[in-house]
């Protein structure tokens, strides 16, 4: 208690030499903003999937050299369904769109669709690789040759045509590389030993403007007979980062208007609101600021972290306020009454700015990109605010003029309410954590009922076209998102083998067959298939011949016969020494919980066909997002893991008891479990965000609990009656803890008016938890005090106080002298 108080009176001294020098307060901490402010034109957003990962995760290494190497991954890909796919207008439209993609959207490596997809034939002895309309047609009998071509072809189906041949497709592959910087020149055949070892990736910004570019030549082409639908990396991607820009706009203007209604309705002052909103909108600032310093983007997880900061930074500005303004009523002088506040406030405060920090710095070491960004920035984002609490809102209110009117009269029933609440825990302890336990029971087997999610595609409203593209394809081309299986032979051509290409036929006739868990396989596409073309082909175009020859010096010569035709098709699925390969899948889009399987699943049926001397790599946007998936639970479990062993001993450090610590930390965790239960109940899953606001939540209730418990410390010690000290800790407090919890829960729940269905269930679920949080610290709290932690009577005397006296100035007379 004495170092307490010592802490206490330091705090005062500091909100007294601040009123006093407000200049100086004010000049430095502008100074800082803006040398802060200066780094904000290089902030991100960031919607991709490798955003998730970081960049020496395995995963994204493995993604990141299967890009280098086969220089693709990342398409859009285009479904077009005409009343006929084989009319002579339709391709004629067709062609045209084909070369408006090639000649409008930038950076665009390659367009790929019926006007130039491969056709590899013989004649005579010549082996011919040119476009499929290279000879454009010009009547119904060419036409219906073309028609047959297609249908029969294996490698057109459910790839460039539907399995009902009603739909056709267009590929558009953007550059592997970024136009920043010196560009390389183009690579002659297979020169892989001069790839751009260093040169960026082609940015999300790019990748954007593909997009954009992209959805704007479909927009002039589409029409009733002429239907488009686009779906692919770069355009979900363009999609979320656009409705994260919206969002997140959304989210800080209504959180600052319901704080404004809601920070009048409290102190029905101007300062009461302009300060407090100077206070949280500062520390926001800083904060992203520091992360477009630090070159970290705002990514879709993260996105929860201005809403958390501004009610974080009002709920502290809440507490200094309230005894402010109640000394100042009392007819202090404004230097004094400030004081007094950060006196009385100040501990509490900066040991609820150190319990968050502390939880949320447990995630900085997540194996999961924007898990870890948030337990770094929200920490700092946390230091900012108490900083410009104890250091801009002394200083605003020693410049404000304030006049002393009365406390507003309606807040007594406030006071009646929060003291009803007290009286039942005190009164009756054991009903009150009676109740809680049986709510624990039903929440435990919800919790049991949970289950986790990741697929960004579902986040999107079932009417978004890129969400409806991607069904449509997935339903009429068997899938639409990518996972590549790099093979090593580990020595030069050991992709002439027979053997080996028979098999990676296999598991092509194999993989096509799958279909579990929501998911299918629709396509895949691999150096077998290049190869029984050219086969076929070399033997007068017989069906029969569409397989993989046996002879070694036949195979390579084969390859050989290809490679000088001119076409560059083999790049695509072999490197220059024939030792590395790709084996690409076109899988439904399903949620990660369910790729999971069926990817384990294709790497074991992979690995046992053929045998530990071929080294096999998983890749691709499917296995990022199962990366990602496998990541969210291990970070989950880690970090939340080291957020307790965190919290804990804070709390019992912050309390001085071991006993008190441990008990606390029930209350700070009921909220979240509940919650839990709540979402196992109704089916909702765990997702990126809703994890997020786990976090959030255990900061929240850290916060209040620490607010409650400091002064229920303070007035049992002064008192020796806990009944009473929970009273006054309500009536000095309690309102604070009211309405700072009624800011954070608006600040969540606008989530409601998010584009992304995700973030509407997080705001729904962290508003709940934030309202059963309030209800923990004002119920929960007490009859566990009450019950198990009561503080020793006093013998002989009882303290006289009144909640606004400020610390330092206690007196203790009789009992009797009262």
């Amino acid at each position: 208690m004495e170092i307490r108080q010592q802490i206490e009176n330091g705090f005062e001294r500091w909100g007294r030499a601040v009123a006093q020098h407000p200049l100086r307060a004010l000049a430095v901490t502008g100074l800082a903003v803006v040398a802060l402010a200066s780094q904000l034109p290089k902030l991100a957003i960031d919607g991709s999937d490798q955003a998730f990962l970081h960049p020496d995760d395995p995963a994204r290494v493995h993604y990141d050299a299967f890009r280098a190497q086969f220089q693709r991954e990342g398409s859009i890909f285009i479904a077009v369904e005409p009343p006929d796919v084989f009319n002579l207008a339709f391709l004629e439209k067709l062609r045209a769109f084909h070369r408006a993609l090639e000649r409008d959207v930038p950076q665009v490596h390659e367009v790929t669709s019926l006007i130039n997809v491969r056709y590899t034939r013989g004649v005579a002895d010549e082996l011919i690789v040119d476009d499929l309309l290279e000879d454009w047609p010009r009547n119904d009998a060419d036409l219906a040759r073309i028609r047959e071509i297609v249908l029969a072809h294996p490698l057109y189906r459910n790839l460039w045509i539907s399995e009902d041949g009603r739909l056709t497709s267009v590929l558009v592959e953007p550059d592997t590389y970024s136009s920043l910087g010196a560009r390389v020149e183009e690579l002659s055949g297979f020169d892989d030993e001069s790839a751009q070892v260093g040169h960026p990736f082609l940015t999300e910004q790019e990748a954007y403007a593909i997009a954009d570019a992209t959805l704007g030549v479909m927009e002039r082409f589409d029409g009733p007979d002429f239907r488009l639908h686009a779906t692919g990396g770069p355009m979900i991607e363009t999609r979320l980062m656009k409705a994260m820009q919206r969002d997140i706009a959304l989210f800080v203007t209504l959180a600052v208007c319901i704080m404004t209604l809601l920070l009048y309705v409290l102190f029905r002052r101007l300062s009461g609101v302009l300060l407090p909103l100077a206070v949280v909108l500062l520390a926001l600032l800083c904060t992203i600021a520091s992360m477009a310093a630090a070159g970290v983007p705002i990514t879709l997880p993260i996105q929860v972290l201005p809403s958390f900061l501004l009610a974080v930074g009002v709920g502290d500005s809440i507490h200094v306020l309230t005894i402010f303004y109640r000394a100042l009523s009392r007819g202090e002088d404004k230097v004094d009454a400030i004081a007094g506040a950060l006196g009385h406030s100040g501990l509490p405060i900066a040991m609820t700015s150190l319990t968050t920090a502390g939880g949320l710095a447990s995630f900085a070491n997540a194996g999961l990109a924007p898990v870890a960004h948030f337990g770094i920035f929200g920490p700092v984002g946390v230091i900012f605010a108490f900083a410009f609490t104890v250091v801009l809102l002394p200083a605003g209110l020693a410049l404000a003029p304030l006049s002393r009117r009365p406390i507003h009269a309606p807040r007594s029933r406030v006071d009646g309410v929060l003291a009803a609440l007290g009286n039942l825990a005190t009164r009756r302890p054991s009903a009150v954590l009676a109740g809680l336990a049986l709510l624990m029971v039903l929440s435990a087997t919800g919790i049991g009922q949970l289950r986790f999610s990741h697929n960004p595609v579902t986040w999107m409203p079932e009417d978004e076209p890129v969400r409806i593209a991607a069904e449509i394809l997935d339903e009429r081309f068997g899938g639409s998102a990518p996972l590549e299986i790099v093979l090593d032979t580990r020595v030069d051509n050991g992709l002439h083998d027979p053997t080996l290409l028979a098999r990676l036929e296999e598991l092509r006739v194999w993989s096509e067959t799958i279909d579990r868990n929501h998911v299918t396989v629709g396509k895949t596409v691999s150096a077998a298939d290049v190869l029984q073309e050219i086969h076929q082909a070399l033997n007068e175009n017989r069906p029969a011949f569409y397989a993989i020859p046996d002879d070694r010096r036949l195979v390579a010569q084969e390859f050989l016969l290809f490679e000088n035709t001119g076409s560059d098709d083999l790049e695509d699925v072999v490197d220059s020494r024939f030792q590395l390969a790709s084996f690409s899948l076109r899988v439904t889009d399903a949620d990660a919980f369910d790729h999971m399987p069926v990817i384990a699943e294709i790497e074991e049926k992979f690995r046992q066909l053929l045998g530990d001397d071929v080294g096999i790599t998983v890749t691709g946007s499917l296995a990022l997002h199962a990366g990602t998936f496998t990541g969210m639970i291990r970070s989950m479990a880690s970090s939340y893991a080291i957020a307790l062993l965190v919290v804990t001993p804070l709390m019992i450090l912050v309390l001085g008891s071991l006993r008190g610590g441990l008990l606390s930390m029930i209350p700070n965790l009921a909220p979240i479990a509940l919650t839990l239960g709540l979402m196992g109940w109704l089916g909702f899953p765990i997702d990126f965000s809703t994890m997020m606001s786990g976090a959030v939540v255990l900061s929240i209730a850290v916060d209040d609990t620490i607010h409650f418990a400091h002064q229920f410390q303070r007035y049992s010690a002064m008192t020796g009656d806990p009944h009473l000290a929970v009273q006054r800790s309500l009536e000095t407090t309690g309102r604070a803890m009211l309405f700072t919890s009624i800011v954070l829960a608006s600040g969540f729940l606008v989530y409601t008016f998010a584009t992304m269905q995700n973030l509407v269930q997080m705001g729904i679920f962290t508003g709940f938890a934030i309202v059963s949080a309030f209800l923990a610290d004002v119920l929960v709290a007490p009859a566990l005090l009450v019950r198990f932690g009561a503080a020793p009577r006093v013998r002989g005397t009882q303290t006289a106080f009144s909640p606004g006296i400020r610390p330092g100035s206690w007196r203790s007379r009789s009992a009797t002298g009262r």
